[in-house]
């Protein structure tokens, strides 16, 4: 319940709401490296993060695996329709994680009686199709250095936790590969924007982690500044 009220999709319900929705919820749980969703697997339903971290991931043409985001707890995992769909992305937990399984069939029926949530849904779907659009804008149009800033950004937003010295530790442990698919760029050339802002004083790091020193900084870099 207490994830219910924080998560963007069912936050805006009544508690009472709420109580219903969880009525059509079964639990899980997975180990560090375990997948959570294979992409091209059919999946009947979706999972709301109650705790953890997860890698959503997505195989390249050329047979690569890239990161295309870190889902915290609130936010949800595999395609969100009311009817079985394939997987596109893949989802694995990067450390012990549970999640709440939400059927295809009970979405159907709770967002029919929940007009609320049926908003959410649409508001959660127009979302990720405008950091997709974004995404591809942004690999077009910006260096990596800037998309580079950006990624680490949104991370600080979502995982940062202030420090006594003004600094912002991120709380998950980041591969360079997880930054670089963040960023649309090659591992190598993330590196090199994570040493040139380390240089820069704008951010500390070392092996799987990242602490943001100057968050002023590296937000005007993300607006290109």
């Amino acid at each position: 319940m207490r994830v219910l009220a924080g998560s963007p999709l069912t936050r805006e319900l009544s508690p009472d709401d709420r109580r219903d929705v969880n009525g059509h919820l079964t639990a899980w749980s997975w180990a560090e490296g375990d997948p959570l969703v294979l992409a091209g697997d059919e999946l009947s339903g979706s999972y709301l993060v109650v705790s953890g971290r997860v890698r959503v991931t997505r195989d390249t043409v050329d047979g690569r695996e890239i990161t295309v985001d870190i889902a915290a707890p609130g936010d949800t995992v595999g395609p969100l329709r009311t009817e079985p769909a394939v997987a596109t992305e893949s989802a694995w937990a990067m450390e012990t994680t549970c999640a709440l399984f939400l059927p295809a069939d009970s979405l159907a029926e709770v967002v029919g009686d929940h007009p609320r949530l049926a908003l959410a849904l649409m508001w959660m779907q127009q979302e990720r199709l405008t950091q997709a659009r974004d995404s591809e804008i942004a690999r077009a149009t910006q260096s990596v250095d800037r998309r580079v800033a950006s990624a680490l950004l949104y991370l600080d937003r979502k995982f940062g936790s202030p420090q006594r010295d003004g600094s912002s530790l991120l709380q998950v442990r980041l591969r360079r590969d997880d930054i670089a698919g963040l960023a649309g760029s090659t591992v190598e050339s993330a590196s090199r924007a994570m040493a040139a802002l380390k240089r820069a004083g704008v951010i500390d790091s070392g092996r799987e982690w990242v602490s943001v020193l100057d968050p002023i900084a590296l937000d005007r870099l993300t607006a290109g500044e």
